[in-house]
């Protein structure tokens, strides 16, 4: 199989559609969500909260992505030095 390279994602072709009745597709998602699940922490803690606003529910949100961002970038980090 060769191997062919793009200057830009614009020149590239189009993937090839789906089957969502065939079950290898599923196979393929189920093990993408796995390996997602095994890769990356969740980004909220587990549990209910409530907000008192949409303020306060957003600044949660913004909060939770920046520490997930910094725990991402601190374990690569850590990986680098080896």
């Amino acid at each position: 199989m060769s191997v062919r390279k793009f200057r830009d994602v614009s020149l590239m072709p189009p993937a090839p559609p789906l089957d969502t009745k065939d079950p290898a597709t599923w196979a393929v998602i189920r093990d993408l969500w796995g390996l997602i699940a095994r890769t990356l922490p969740p980004l909220y803690p587990p549990g209910v909260r409530r907000f008192r606003s949409i303020d306060e529910m957003n600044r949660a949100r913004d909060d939770a992505t920046i520490e997930s961002a910094r725990a991402l970038y601190r374990s690569r980090e850590v990986a680098k030095r080896g």
